[in-house]
């Protein structure tokens, strides 16, 4: 087992502040001095676990991507929201850690890090620009934040288990209700 295994494992199963380098170090049987061979700190291993969950999540909003940039919109947006459910560990690394130290350095590496995901979803805006799909009172980047904050606010509802009052497979219903009222809102004619 690697390091990013055993740190992957542990995320998993332990929130972020209950997981150290100690105990990365312990699940494989390495001195924990060893594991700074390979890691400056905890954050710099953490940034890498990030750009993995930025990479798995641009290939799931990939795999929505079609010629119509309304049925991507739609289509990549419920990637977004499957990914959050499918993977919460990458998730809560990505957008829920409140560790200043580590924000700064993610947004200090943002090219890096969550670019790729923000560049497929500001492109297929413009699609939807050149393709007179768009509200012409918002724009791109206003669009791109306030699809994203819907999105994130779904999400984290669900990573809360906010939304346990749900019946069984009303979940899915919802997610799919979230991405046609924010299509639909940003897609419509000014309001």
């Amino acid at each position: 087992m690697s390091i990013l295994e055993a740190a992957r494992e542990l995320f998993r199963q332990q929130d972020y502040s209950s997981v150290t380098l100690r105990k990365i170090a312990e699940r494989i049987e390495y001195s924990p001095t060893t594991i700074y061979l390979y890691f400056k700190d905890k954050h710099s291993l953490v940034m890498e676990l990030i750009a993995e969950g930025f990479e798995l999540l641009r290939q799931r909003m990939l795999s929505g991507q079609t010629a119509d940039p309304v049925e991507t919109l739609k289509r990549s947006s419920l990637e977004y929201l499957r990914f959050s459910q499918a993977e919460p560990h990458y998730y809560r690394l990505m957008f829920q850690l409140e560790d200043h130290e580590l924000n700064e350095r993610c947004r200090e590496n943002d090219q890096r890090l969550s670019e790729s995901c923000f560049v497929f979803l500001t492109e297929n805006i413009g699609r939807l620009r050149q393709a007179g799909q768009l509200r012409p009172d918002l724009s791109d980047l206003t669009v791109a934040h306030l699809l994203w904050s819907g999105l994130h606010g779904a999400a984290c509802l669900d990573l809360a288990n906010l939304l346990d009052r749900l019946p069984d497979g009303e979940r899915a219903v919802f997610f799919e209700q979230v991405v046609e009222r924010l299509a639909h809102s940003l897609t419509a004619g000014p309001s």
